[in-house]
């Protein structure tokens, strides 16, 4: 990365909320972000146009495993990390040409970038020793995004690495990869400072010897035809094609497994990428596995320390309620089959109850039935250690001017109510920490006569009787939430879950795209970091038993829930499903729990990680012809 220069006269102050800190060189800042983390700031000429949006859109959503990802656009900026250190022509002009490891981590963390974007249909199509950075976490392939401006096509600089006469694409792009690895082992243009000789001049490969000469001579073939792809010299480098089939588990009947690392759009503290360090072990080529068929789980890389990654799961506690017999315990209008056994135990749900009309109902203290809590539009929900049922009135607007929540200590029964907001503020999806001490609402508020949008959240103490409103969106905010397509707004009304160590709250958001991404708060509203490539969150208990990772739906075009790894974002995986299929959590490590309902009929199903049915768990006939279930479990 060249030196930070200072600003000039003519330069902006910011772009959008990033203060301009420097310069990086031509139209690119160093900037920092409103969290306080550095980023890379890129003023463009002019505003994108639709097809630039819609380029740029598709760079984003690639979030390609050895480049610095995109973290935010505006109208005429574009932010991405920052990624401190020299490029590849400074590194090689001041130290001299590479070797042996040195060199062999290069191809491999290069090949991957490439055949990252490869595989989301993009390219580079500019491909020079500048434009790798050797960063302090391994090298990075930058300038993915930059084709969305038409001032990128005037750029030179790409003479010396490919064959002015061939067309951009990937046969390109692998050619200008070997020229520069060649550039890197010799120290010098492989066809020398003649651009017209990249055309017919045979390539000066100097001390590339064995294995890597081969390819990088294969890549540099005259013939696009003639050059592997991406994908394949990456396996090359790696050892030989069986690389892939080595990391999968050996009983795995299908697998189809494509885990993507990524950035949030607020940076958390220095992150190391898991895929470039991987990458270096030979690991990465997993990221690259894509076929047909269902989804499998792959095994998680080791961890590895971050500042923002939530901690494990909290400790164990006692158990809400003992344990049940087999016999199937009776629910409203239906039954519950729970084994003594199960991790998960129903401690309260609401149901329809008639036509138009649902109910609220709490597990005894026993665990050997349930009591109604509340009648229609109420939701109750038990906290963690049995000690507290609280209850809330998602409609309380109909009926009083403030909502209290109504807390019972279930060992004495005793009742207290604590108030918390007024109108046009309403409170849903409650949600217990847990530790069992707060109980947090999301908050949405009334614009005019019809519309709802997000606001933030709510967290309350029932030793203190204190709430604590915080707010998470601003006026800009909900203004660019209205300008969305309304059939995804609801989607992305908040509906907070605790983290799984209680220190931060996570909900959906509403990319500029129109898409949906997860983001993390800390408990004064503040975002610590986001993964806007992840999709919806599904269910209300959407991190695994061990808080390490989490699913989504409306991750693929086709009827997939998507699992993500909590602290980086990276895809872990997916199950399979069925159209109409619900998301209510999940079951254990190794199994979710689907909600299914056809003409009145709803079930909850126990799903394996091949999209497969193992037991029923609970069976409702419910009234009416649209009839609404909560389910709200807890690990026993």
């Amino acid at each position: 990365m060249p030196p930070v220069e200072p600003l000039t006269p003519h330069d902006p102050a910011s772009l959008g909320p990033y203060p301009l800190v420097g310069r990086l060189g031509g139209d690119v800042y160093l900037a920092t972000a409103p969290g306080g983390e550095q980023v890379a700031a890129r003023k463009l000429a002019r505003p994108l146009d639709a097809p630039g949006r819609e380029a740029l859109a598709r760079v984003w959503e690639a979030a390609a495993v050895g480049t610095p990802h995109i973290l935010d656009t505006g109208r005429d900026y574009i932010v991405s990390e920052y990624v401190p250190g020299p490029n590849l022509a400074e590194e090689i002009a001041e130290r001299g040409a590479l070797a042996g490891p040195a060199l062999h981590r290069l191809a491999v963390a290069t090949a991957t970038a490439l055949a990252s974007l490869h595989r989301a249909g993009l390219t580079h199509d500019a491909i020079a020793p500048e434009r790798v950075l050797l960063g302090p976490d391994g090298p990075r392939l930058i300038g993915a995004e930059r084709p969305v401006t038409p001032a990128w096509r005037a750029d030179d600089s790409r003479e010396l690495w490919q064959d002015p006469d061939e067309p951009p694409g990937p046969a390109a792009d692998v050619f200008a990869w070997a020229a520069v690895i060649a550039f890197a082992a010799t120290g010098r243009p492989p066809f020398g400072e003649n651009p017209t000789r990249v055309s017919y001049g045979a390539a000066d490969l100097g001390p590339l010897s064995g294995a890597l000469r081969d390819l990088v001579a294969d890549c540099l073939a005259d013939e696009p035809a003639a050059r592997p792809g991406a994908e394949e010299t990456l396996l090359r480098l790696l050892g030989h094609a069986g690389a892939l089939d080595t990391m999968l588990p050996a009983t795995a009947p299908r697998a189809v497994v494509a885990p993507q690392v990524g950035v949030s759009r607020t940076v958390p503290e220095k992150r190391r990428r898991g895929g470039a360090v991987a990458l270096a072990a030979g690991g990465l080529a997993l990221a690259l596995v894509s076929g047909a068929g269902g989804y499998l789980l792959a095994p998680a890389p080791a961890p590895q320390a971050r500042k923002a990654a939530p901690s494990a799961a909290p400790t164990a506690r006692p158990a809400a309620f003992p344990s049940p017999g087999a016999s199937p315990l009776a629910l409203a209008g239906g039954v519950l089959n729970e084994r003594p056994g199960d991790p998960l135990r129903l401690a309260s749900y609401r149901a329809s109850v008639s036509d138009g009309a649902t109910a609220a109902f709490a597990r005894s203290r026993d665990g050997a039935g349930f009591d109604r809590t509340g009648g229609d539009n109420h939701v109750s929900v038990v906290s963690p250690d049995g000690r507290w049922t609280a209850t809330i009135d998602e409609l309380f607007v109909a009926s009083t001017d403030r909502l209290s929540v109504e807390f019972t200590e279930r060992g004495s029964g005793r009742r207290f109510t604590v108030p918390t907001v007024a109108a046009p503020l309403s409170a849903h999806h409650p949600a217990w920490s847990p530790d069992g001490t707060r109980l947090l609402l999301s908050l949405w508020v009334s614009q005019g006569a019809t519309d709802v949008v997000p606001f933030g959240f709510v967290v309350v103490d029932p030793a203190t009787r204190a709430a604590t409103v915080v707010e998470t969106a601003n006026d800009a905010d909900r203004d660019a939430f209205l300008a969305a397509d309304p059939e995804v707004r609801l989607g992305a009304l908040p509906a907070f879950r605790w983290t799984p160590d209680g220190r931060e709250v996570a909900t959906a958001y509403l990319t500029p795209e129109g898409r949906f991404g997860v983001r993390f708060h800390d408990l004064t509203g503040r975002v610590v970091r986001g993964f806007h490539w992840v999709g919806l969150p599904a269910g209300t208990s959407w991190f695994s038993p061990d808080g390490s990772s989490f699913v989504t739906t409306q991750c693929e075009k086709r009827h997939v829930f998507c699992v993500w790894d909590t602290a980086t974002g990276a895809r872990r995986g997916g199950v399979p499903s069925e159209k109409g299929d619900g998301m209510l959590g999940w079951f254990d490590a190794t199994h979710l729990l689907f909600s299914r309902e056809e003409k009145g009929e709803y079930r909850a199903d126990v799903i394996d990680f091949a999209g497969e049915t193992t037991r029923t768990l609970v069976e409702l006939d419910l009234p009416g012809d649209d009839p609404l279930v909560q389910l709200f479990f807890l690990r026993s």
